[in-house]
This record gives structure tokens, sequence and C-alpha cells, in this order.
């Protein structure tokens, strides 16, 4: 865990840069530089693949929001390591890597201290309830005590958010109050509505089409943002 985190601990919307379109996403990072609201910014491979690292460069350029690359790294611990290097030279604030891949993966991407690293712990999809869920105990408490600063718990099940969010504290298990923050993804396109996550424990819920497909994606923003936020008795 880096000592002072871009991401702050506190509930917002995470706005998935899953687009094709290079200037559409510099609009948008512009947009929400100026959006009511807290939001961070994930890049993932769909925009990452038409220029390379570029991209995350000039989506650096268009906003100071913090940007979190979401390469879902898995590799061998030197080469995790030297993606997420990439990364964080080209402007990333935090990379996004799977917890499966073992503690010395996560450790080695930990240890370069170059930004936020987030696991993965379960996803969206039916085939994490198969794969993951049976380990996802075990791979928080061992990546909690390695020192990650977040992780990612499907919106899609917010009864899991709810039940896992309390083993972050020290990885030991005892619940109470943690400095890694959770961001869940699944919001509208896969079914969870803003503030499922929210409620149940999570910090920042991921949301990628129902905003850049919009017709008016700031102002889509800011209304998810509102509606997440509402279920915490707040805006």
């Amino acid at each position: 865990m880096i000592e002072t985190s871009r991401i702050e601990k506190m509930p917002g919307i995470m706005v998935a840069f899953d687009m094709e379109d290079v200037p559409s996403a510099i609009r948008l990072a512009e947009e929400l530089s100026a959006a009511d609201g807290n939001f961070a910014i994930k890049i993932g491979r769909p925009l990452e693949m038409q220029t390379g690292k570029e991209v995350i460069s000039k989506v650096r350029d268009a906003t100071d929001i913090p940007i979190v690359y979401d390469g879902k790294i898995a590799d061998i611990p030197y080469i995790s390591a030297k993606i997420a290097e990439i990364a964080y030279d080209a402007g990333a604030d935090a990379v996004i890597m799977h917890a499966f891949v073992g503690a010395d993966v996560v450790r080695e991407v930990v240890n370069l201290r170059g930004g936020d690293v987030i696991t993965v712990i379960e996803m969206t999809h039916l085939g994490s309830v198969e794969y993951l869920e049976n380990v996802s105990e075990k791979l928080i408490r061992k990546t909690a005590e390695i020192g990650v600063d977040g992780i990612v718990l499907p919106a899609t099940r917010p009864e899991r958010v709810s039940a896992l969010s309390g083993l972050l504290n020290s990885g030991d298990g005892s619940g109470g109050d943690s400095e890694t923050y959770i961001i869940s993804p699944g919001i509208h396109a896969q079914g969870a509505e803003p503030g499922d996550a929210i409620a149940n424990g999570s910090d920042y819920e991921v949301v990628g089409r129902a905003i850049y497909q919009s017709e008016d994606p700031k102002e889509s923003a800011e209304q998810i943002y509102r509606q997440a936020i509402s279920r915490l008795g707040g805006v």
C-alpha cells in the first residue's frame, strides 16, 4: 500500500472507459473534471488497444481525476510488474490485477510503489461463482496482508460485497475499519442498480456503457452518482 493514494476511500463512481473511440474518451475525461461528484476513470483494454499505453497519457493530459489502468494483470512476477510499471509511467494512478495468480505476483507489483494496486477477488459473471467464490475469502486475507490498496467485488451480487468487506481489516478476518477501498462493477448494463454495492460496503461503483453511450455522458455520470449516494441517505 502506497503512503498517499489519489483514490479517496469515499463513495463515488468509477467510469469505465471501454469505448474504442479515443477522441470521445478525451472529451469525456475533460467533462468529468467539471462534473459534480466524486469520480475516477478506469481505462480498459478495448480503449488501450487502440493506441497502446499512449491513451493513458492522453487521458492523463485531459484531466486531473484519478486514472486506473484495468489491464487485469495476470502473469509471472517479472512480467506483471513490468506491465504495471509501464502503466504508472504513462500516467495511471492505479492498476488492476488478478489476485488468483498468487502472492508472489501481487507482492512484486505492490513493491514497485508506483501507485495503487487493486486486486480482483470476484467478478460479475457466472463463471466467477464457479471458479472464484470458493477461494475469495483466502484471496482477500492474503492480498490484504500484502498491503493492496483496493479490491474488486461484484455489484451484481451485493450480498457478496456485504459478506466479504468485513474481511479486509489486516487480512485477519476480524472486520472493522480498513484503509482498503472496494470497487464494484456491474451497474446498469449487467443488471445492478446504482447504490446496490455502495449500500453494502463498496466505495466505488463502476459504470461504463450507461455513461459513455448516453447522449449526455456528463449528466448521466452526475445522475448515477446522485442515485448511488441517495442510497446512503445523502444527496
